[in-house]
């Protein structure tokens, strides 16, 4: 008997401190440029190498959300993503923020990154990119 009430309460206390699933703020996922990446010299199939990356979020009210990671054979197109809740005014966020990438080769071969740093005046998609070569 014990037991049952025991569980009762915790149920009741769950459910009348529940959180609001429902909230009405939108949320927005934005893609943000890298500006930095550090080049790992080595790279082994079926090995995870560490590829640290920087960036800067839109505005204090962003939060990392994780990496653009898009694959194409042996090419790699990278960048941020983060999101914000709501529409409320945020100052921007002059910090350098750093997230490693885990990249694991499946296959021997050259894999090409291709990191997003934005776009340039003309509105075209810059990049920096390097080779990862692949070979034991």
């Amino acid at each position: 008997m014990k037991r049952i009430s025991f569980s009762v309460l915790i149920v009741l206390g769950l459910l009348t401190t529940s959180c609001d699933i429902y909230n009405d703020e939108p949320v927005y996922i934005q893609v943000s440029p890298v500006t930095e990446v550090t080049n790992p010299e080595k790279f082994a199939k079926d090995s995870i190498t560490e590829i640290p990356v920087n960036f800067n979020l839109p505005s204090k009210c962003n939060v990392f959300r994780g990496f653009y990671y898009d694959t194409a054979d042996f090419q790699r197109v990278v960048a941020i993503e983060s999101y914000r809740e709501g529409n409320q005014s945020c100052p921007t966020d002059d910090n350098t923020y750093t997230q490693t990438l885990r990249f694991k080769p499946t296959k021997l071969g050259i894999y090409h990154f291709k990191f997003w740093t934005g776009n340039d005046a003309q509105g075209v998609e810059q990049f920096y990119e390097f080779d990862a070569i692949v070979d034991h």
